[in-house]
């Protein structure tokens, strides 16, 4: 506990801390109150908020600092007495590592939790994960507070209630907010993001992804993330409109949607910032991108495996001479190129950008080449998956294909044992599994909910705004 010896309160402090590199300590002599004060903290404090601090201070009696209740009747902004204070010398050293700076006064038996520390944050920038042609550039940062104040700047919307769940772990905490419309949200899903919020124990969590598999209800036996990711701040604000509610991490940059549905995944959020003519087409085009990644292999194995009477006759033969020296069977061939693809893609990745461009351009034109060429492959097989990966890219989110060229494995080993029946058993069972899962009271695989919010006018393709206004 604190005392009014200053000097046992500096050495108590400074003992409980230990031996930290990082530790930064300021000691100055307040002219107008005539005592020694200091400040403690973590990393570099900001000099101008110092400043004003000294300044506030000097305009102080040093009554006001023996009754820590008179700092709640000052209508003055409090710089340097905004947070709390405490008697508590681990409570001090809790404040600390929150990032907050501990100031001790001479003569006074407690201490003051300041907010004096340089803030580290980088600038809003365009999301690097869902880039639109049209539409705001702005995107979340990894500051839990500057998000919730971006997502009021742009929504302008007194419904939107922003909640607070602290997650404590021994001498841990992280803030976790989440933000719905109170008019548009169903309290039943409110209910079970809180129930679900507060079975999180750890609170060692430096990005969103870990706390997904609380949310999600089907971490286990599912490929599809039914929790929805983003950090594009249109994409969160249309989802408080469609009764979703929005989940922030502190130190992560993406916020996660919930509940979550399989064609709000195959939107994008320039959908309604374009013509909706190109947009219908280009939502249209996305389905058919999900299905050519899904499907376009596995129907070609079954084709040339089981079914040749099926092929013209002319492209019957222009595979056979592709074909004619390759050693492995269609199958082989396409786990082979499948696999390749995958590695470059994963390797462009992780390289910086300028060597991952290099790789892509190396590995797609002159690798493609030369495995032709070996006669590892056919020239048709390596046009099938070329496009496969295209399709997939396709997709807006980057989980959701990622999921399906998951699933294009198990459909190349269906087609690979009983052709195009196995093709259509597994295109059933995706459909029946995609039918079961439920997230927070909404079907996966529902269009209930869009035609809710919707209607008929934003369904699988996007009408006019005026038949929107007409028809929703």
């Amino acid at each position: 506990m604190f005392t009014v010896d200053y000097i046992k309160n500096k050495n108590d402090l400074v003992t409980a801390i230990g031996p930290q590199s990082d530790f930064v300590t300021k000691s100055l002599y307040i002219s107008s109150l005539k005592r020694r004060a200091s400040f403690y903290s973590f990393g570099e404090m900001d000099e101008q908020k110092l400043d004003r601090c000294l300044h506030y201070m000097n305009s102080l009696s040093f009554s006001f600092f023996e009754n820590r209740d008179l700092k709640e009747e000052q209508s003055e902004p409090m710089i340097c007495l905004a947070e709390a204070t405490t008697s508590s010398v681990e409570e001090a050293v809790s404040f600390l590592f929150q990032g907050q700076c501990i100031m001790l006064l001479e003569g006074i038996p407690f201490a003051y939790a300041v907010h004096l520390k340089k803030e580290m944050q980088r600038h809003l920038e365009e999301s690097t994960t869902e880039r639109v042609i049209r539409g705001p550039h702005a995107s979340f940062i990894e500051d839990v507070d500057q998000n919730i104040a971006l997502i009021r700047q742009f929504a302008d919307d007194q419904n939107l209630i922003a909640a607070k769940h602290l997650v404590v772990d021994a001498k841990k905490e992280k803030k976790i907010f989440y933000m719905f419309n109170k008019d548009k949200t169903d309290p039943i899903v409110i209910d079970e993001v809180k129930e679900r919020l507060s079975q999180i124990k750890q609170a060692n969590i430096e990005d969103s992804g870990k706390i997904e598999s609380f949310l999600d209800p089907t971490p286990l036996y599912s490929p599809f993330i039914q929790v929805q990711s983003s950090d594009r701040v249109d994409r969160i604000l249309a989802g408080f409109e469609e009764g979703r509610v929005a989940i922030f991490v502190d130190g992560s940059p993406f916020a996660f949607m919930v509940p979550t549905t399989f064609e709000q995944q195959m939107q994008a959020p320039d959908d309604y910032y374009q013509r909706w003519m190109i947009s219908s087409i280009i939502r249209l085009l996305r389905y058919v991108a999900l299905f050519i990644t899904l499907f376009a292999a596995p129907i070609y194995i079954a084709l040339v495996s089981f079914h040749q009477g099926l092929i013209p006759n002319e492209l019957s033969v222009t595979i056979m001479n592709s074909r004619l020296n390759v050693p492995f069977p269609p199958v082989g061939e396409v786990i082979l190129l499948t696999l390749f693809v995958d590695l470059l893609r994963e390797a462009s990745i992780r390289l910086p950008n300028q060597l991952g461009q290099t790789i892509g351009l190396v590995g797609g034109v002159v690798i493609g080449q030369a495995v032709v060429e070996a006669n590892l492959v056919s020239s048709i097989m390596v046009i099938i998956i070329a496009v496969t990966a295209i399709a997939s890219f396709a997709v807006p989110l980057y989980s959701l294909s990622m999921s399906f060229r998951f699933l294009s494995f198990i459909a190349i080993a269906f087609a690979s044992i009983v052709g195009l029946f196995g093709v259509i058993v597994f295109f059933i069972l995706i459909t029946i599994h995609l039918a079961s899962l439920r997230n927070f009271g909404v079907h996966y695989f529902s269009f209930t909910n869009s035609l809710k919010y919707h209607g008929y006018s934003d369904f699988l393709i996007r009408l006019p705004t005026l038949m929107k206004d007409k028809k929703g």
